[in-house]
């Protein structure tokens, strides 16, 4: 049996070190429910937040909105992403779904389907400042006027943007960025332009950069103790537990795993664990960044790593040989553990496939 165990005392003691951060009774915090929640499932999260006075959420995928309402969450929704399809756009108006405009496109096809539907729609608009995935230009404040002047249907409710480098401890562009934002804000405002909510920061913005928190933020991997980038009391969610499914006695230059990627040096008695990496066992975030390093950083991390203990463990268990599919190999040399033992190991929840059982305890 495989689940992935969620503590509740411990979610509750990270949503007391969030709230710490902000002195302000009014502020919203728009918690982030996206990628099954960060991994700790999307419904059974969404409605322990509803229970712990959280109001608002966000997601970024259509269907993670429209399960949520089908759930029976009445709370605001925002879709961070902007959505071009006319029959979803039309579902989540029709579920009141907070959606998100990032060009003068979406914003004209949610004008008119929503008067097709004769239905008031809230919005927020999204704003580029450096990230270059979505949203309108910083400095393109003539359309993001025309569309809150020429609008009749839309009530815009909040504007945003999104750091690109707030895991970085380099703060520079993380300032440029926030320069950029309250430069769309100030030239909205000279037109008389407001929305009630302006937000920035995400997890890690919001612990990070005090004076950018604005009136709102938006919360996920903060919840899971996982925020890269900062140095919090936040405790790590996640406590993966599965049971020995065989041991075993191996000699001295036995292999182990795939591509004989592990050579016995001496005798050692292993256990199999019946997880892999199809369950999310073993994957790691470090890589994909590594990979967009310089080709000059990349050589200083592949020599670093010459000299240390790569070895990849499963809290106190050293993995031998490739993970497979379904199953990972551990060393329990002069350990008393025994087939069908529980066995115990803290994950990044977000890696975890959504097949594995949450349980909240």
């Amino acid at each position: 049996m495989n689940e992935l165990i969620i503590n509740k005392e411990d979610l509750l003691h990270n949503i007391n070190i969030i709230r710490k951060q902000e002195k302000s009774n009014d502020y919203t915090y728009i918690a982030v429910v996206k990628g099954n929640a960060y991994g700790l499932g999307l419904i059974e999260f969404t409605k322990f937040l509803i229970d712990n006075n959280f109001n608002y959420f966000a997601v970024a995928a259509v269907n993670e909105a429209l399960t949520l309402r089908k759930n029976n969450i009445k709370e605001k929704i925002l879709l961070l992403s902007a959505c071009y399809d006319e029959n979803d756009i039309e579902s989540l108006i029709s579920n009141d779904i907070i959606l998100t405009i990032d060009s003068k496109k979406s914003f004209d096809m949610i004008n008119e389907i929503s008067k097709k539907l004769n239905k008031k729609v809230y919005a927020h608009i999204k704003i580029d400042t450096g990230l270059s995935r979505y949203g309108f230009n910083y400095d393109d404040i003539y359309t993001i006027k025309e569309i809150c002047k020429t609008n009749s249907n839309i009530i815009f409710e909040g504007i945003y943007s999104h750091f690109s480098t707030s895991l970085s401890k380099d703060s520079t562009f993380s300032n440029i960025q926030f320069s950029r934002f309250n430069k769309v804000l100030d030239e909205l405002n000279k037109d008389n332009i407001d929305f009630k909510l302006k937000h920035i920061c995400n997890s890690s913005g919001f612990f990070k950069y005090k004076n950018m928190h604005l009136n709102c933020a938006r919360i996920g991997s903060a919840f899971t103790g996982n925020a890269v980038g900062i140095k919090s009391d936040l405790k790590k969610i996640g406590l993966f537990h599965t049971k020995i499914s065989r041991v075993r006695d191996v000699n001295k230059n036995d292999y182990i795993g795939y591509a004989n990627s592990y050579k016995v040096k001496k005798p050692m008695k292993i256990a199999i664990l019946p997880v892999g990496y199809y369950e999310g066992v073993g994957l790691s975030l470090k890589e994909q960044r590594f990979r967009f390093l310089s080709k000059s950083k990349n050589a200083l991390v592949s020599i670093m790593n010459i000299f240390k203990d790569n070895s990849l463990h499963l809290g106190k268990f050293k993995v031998l040989g490739q993970i497979g599919m379904h199953d990972v190999v551990i060393d329990i040399t002069n350990l008393d553990y025994k087939e069908n033992d529980d066995i115990y190991f803290y994950v990044r929840p977000v890696l975890i496939d959504s097949s594995v059982k949450r349980k909240y305890k």
